[in-house]
């Protein structure tokens, strides 16, 4: 008898689908436990992660073809499910997409009954299969009224012998990973043995995984659908472990979310007998309570929302009325958690309506006679579209609000008109126009920052900001960048704004250059208006232009520069990521310690700033950690460079790894250096080279290089950033948009403090600041620096099946 599982999971797909970057931790996850020897002790685990259908297909018919009838068979599946039009069930792989009609390719997705037809084929009559996705009609737009978003997954999938564990029913909105979070948690901690017998059943891990899911989320509803002996397939071991049970003693006392006296007496009599120490006791209780904090917290969000939308207009329009039911699935609350929170708000304003019922009759007659004069007024008027503080703009000088485009290979002709409604003062029409681009085109950052100028301008007293980016030289860099930025400022607009004042958001191409840098700082310095600056990119463009801004007191906020000399610029120059000192520390103690990597050529751009400071850093780092510094000469801006050349050289003297830290501008030279190494020394690189543009070309020459970053999208798998950014982008995004936002975010919040160019410098240096952001909580020391900046390793992998590659967080 053997066990044998294999792990699916799709986290990237084509445009027609929504990424689930969540997938690839659950996939890991799922590995871990499944083949720990002390809990479910699989022989075999198979892991295909973004994979074909093809792929796909093969690799579930080998699974259940060469079985024997005692062995235990796994599949789990990470990802999106899809109802066709007839109601049957497709599991959507890395290919799947629409027709010209809009439905389903049906020959791109795995279909349910194929794979219950090989289940079903199977000598095994021990089967597990657990589905981690919702039932989605998303290509099925034209499904009948009378379809109820049921999937009848016992008859597509069931079988003799045969357990199916689903995330949500139908086709509810299922939340990225939660499911999988809470499996996992079962099986490792224990408590999944609900009857204390040693063992997990299917059966009980679903009952656990269930509740503890519902607790959390009260929306989604795991299923299981066992069929003749389903229930009783065992899947893991558990040992004697006082600290589970004690565990299970919490979960039972505090079933409502609290703990009362008389609990408290239980639960301190109990820890004492297990001799669990009180510090680990408060642990246990504090993870236990944490699914009741967290949907309090939802409740308390959903409540907030609600009673700004019923204050702002009531009755509520169809739109805001459908962000609510959005907001309501992305929280995870049932019809029944937010009906008695809308009832509540709604009595409320109704009684306070009534009170100026009869003031508002008495003074009808009074005003009618004024209400004629402006309507007639208002009819014989030009329509209402001008914004509301109509300006001139100066074209092609690299700066826009919205009356040209700087990201010129984005551009469509929705957009076109949009500008130029934009320019002429019709924010009516761009906004239309900005809003009808954004439904096909979500990914361009700069369309989303001039529909939310668009809105501030047409409601008028609005504080204004700018944001300075490389769109001249690295366009793909400076969207990052954008979408950080602007993602920020479409969430404080939707929540009303600054203080009841809509954020408007300028955009500057500085090139990354100096001089223009410089000049874009002038500009802004010269508009009164603007009351921070977020930028600039490359610390050769943000140094001297920190020095404008200092001297002329507005706050820059830099998202990416990372000179140690950019800091103490003076009191009105902040940054969101580390400075060098702290990535070369890590990169080089995991070269040395981990990669075991001991004699190390450093390449680096010797004309850029911050790369001779990551240069000098990474010697005194690396020497540290009992490492050595190759001495052959490695500079990509030298006139002679030749990558051949200095490869060899290394080789011939001893090298053994390779780092590389480069100028944005030099990813192509540095790319030219990997090309020319093909593998033989270890890589290791400085965040510059954390781009797509780097997957594309580097290919397999980069496979296994490690690149030190401030985030990743699996450092921070509960950051509520990373699926708004999902949903708002329809896309991954990198650690330039996460510390673009954080930067953005940090102005906004000290802006809700002090809304002048002296006080907000003030504010972001207090003690008492603190805003979350992408990557946690932000607060600056007294240098402008970030105090507590996280720092991550990722490395380069190729996907599963493919001839293309991802960056993936190093396990520490």
């Amino acid at each position: 008898m053997v066990k044998i599982a294999l792990l699916i999971g799709i986290s990237q797909y084509h445009p027609d689908l929504t990424s689930l970057p969540g997938v690839e931790e659950d996939i890991k996850a799922m590995q871990r436990v499944l083949q720990n020897q002390n809990i479910c002790g699989f022989d075999e685990v198979k892991t295909l992660l973004n994979c074909d259908r093809q792929t796909i297909v093969d690799e579930i018919e080998q699974l259940f073809s060469h079985s024997e009838k005692e062995d235990l068979l796994l599949l789990y599946f990470s990802g999106h499910g899809i109802k066709d039009e007839y109601g049957q069930l497709y599991f959507a792989t890395s290919i799947t997409r629409k027709d010209e009609r809009g439905k389903l390719r049906k020959a791109t997705a795995v279909e349910a009954s194929f794979v219950q037809k090989i289940m079903s084929n199977s000598r095994s009559k021990r089967q597990v299969v657990i589905l981690d996705c919702c039932f989605s009609g998303a290509f099925a737009e034209g499904l009948p009224s009378k379809d109820d978003g049921l999937v009848d997954i016992k008859n597509q999938l069931g079988g003799e012998g045969r357990a199916i564990l689903t995330s949500s029913t139908s086709a509810q909105y299922s939340l990225d990973s939660i499911y999988t979070r809470y499996l996992v948690k079962g099986l490792e901690t224990g408590l999944a043995d609900i009857d204390n017998d040693g063992k997990i059943s299917v059966e009980e891990l679903h009952e656990y995984t269930k509740q503890q899911v519902q607790e959390a989320a009260p929306a989604m509803k795991p299923e299981i659908y066992p069929i003749k002996e389903g229930f009783k397939i065992i899947l893991a071991q558990v040992r004697n472990n006082p600290e589970l049970i004690y565990r299970q003693t919490v979960e039972r006392l505090c079933a409502k979310g609290e703990i009362s006296d008389t609990g408290r007496l239980i639960l301190n009599t109990r820890r004492d007998t297990l001799e669990i120490l009180e510090s680990r006791a408060k642990e246990i209780e504090e993870e236990v309570l944490l699914p009741f904090k967290t949907y309090t917290k939802k409740l308390h969000k959903y409540e907030e929302v609600y009673s700004k939308a019923i204050n702002s207009k009531n009755p509520l329009s169809e739109d805001t009325r459908n962000e609510l039911k959005e907001l309501q699935q992305i929280l995870g609350l049932r019809d029944e958690d937010i009906i008695p929170i809308e009832d509540a708000i709604n009595a409320r304003f109704n009684s306070q309506k009534s009170h100026y019922i009869k003031y508002l009759k008495s003074l009808f007659i009074c005003i009618i006679g004024v209400t004629v004069g402006v309507f007639v007024g208002y009819m014989v008027r030009p329509p209402l579209q001008t914004c509301a503080n109509k300006e001139q703009y100066v074209l092609n000088d690299r700066i826009s609000l919205g009356e040209e485009i700087l990201l010129k290979q984005v551009t469509k002709s929705d957009k076109e008109a949009g500008v130029q409604a934009f320019a002429k003062g019709d924010c009516l029409t761009a906004i239309y126009q900005f809003e009808s681009y954004r439904k096909t085109n979500p990914t361009d950052p700069e369309a989303l920052i001039y529909l939310n100028n668009a809105k501030a301008r047409q409601k008028g007293d609005q504080i204004k900001i700018a944001v300075s980016v490389p769109i001249g030289t690295t366009q793909s860099v400076a969207e990052e960048i954008l979408r950080g930025a602007a993602q920020a400022q479409n969430e404080v607009n939707k929540s009303d704004g600054i203080n009841g004042k809509l954020l408007e958001m300028a955009i500057a191409n500085d090139n990354n250059d100096p001089t223009d840098a410089v000049q874009m700082a002038n500009q802004f310095v010269k508009d009164t208006k603007i009351l921070a600056v977020v930028g600039h990119n490359a610390s050769n463009a943000s140094i001297p232009a920190a020095y404008v801004y200092q001297k002329n007191g507005l706050v820059m906020m830099s998202p990416t520069s990372f000179a140690q000399n950019l800091s103490n610029t003076g009191n009105y120059i902040f940054r969101t990521v580390p400075d060098v000192s702290g990535m070369a520390e890590k990169l080089s103690y995991y070269a040395v310690n981990t990669a075991r990597k001991t004699n190390i050529l450093i390449c680096v751009d010797s004309k850029a700033v911050d790369n001779q400071s990551f240069k000098d850093e990474l010697i005194k780092h690396i020497t540290s950690a009992g490492g050595k510094i190759n001495p052959t000469n490695c500079d990509v801006s030298s006139p002679d460079f030749n990558p051949s050349a200095v490869i060899s050289q290394a080789i011939n003297s001893r090298a053994d790894g390779l780092v590389l830290g480069l100028y944005i501008d030099k990813i192509k030279k540095g790319l030219a250096v990997v090309q020319a190494n093909k593998g033989q020394l270890a890589l290791f690189s400085s965040p510059t080279l954390y781009t797509s543009e780097t997957l594309k070309v580097g290919k397999a020459n980069i496979d296994g290089m490690i690149v030190a970053a401030p985030w990743h999208s699996a450092a921070f798998p509960h950051n509520p950033f990373l699926q708004k950014s999902q949903n708002l982008w329809r896309a991954s995004v990198n650690w330039r948009t996460a510390t673009a936002y954080d930067a953005t975010n940090a102005i906004i919040a000290g802006l809700q403090q002090n809304i002048t160019r002296d006080g907000l410098p003030q504010v972001l240096h207090s003690r008492n600041f603190a805003v979350d952001g992408a990557t946690g909580k932000i607060q600056f020391s007294q240098n402008g620096d970030r105090m507590n900046n996280p720092i991550f390793l990722v490395k380069v992998k190729q996907k599963p099946g493919k001839n293309e590659y991802e960056f993936v967080p190093v396990q520490p």
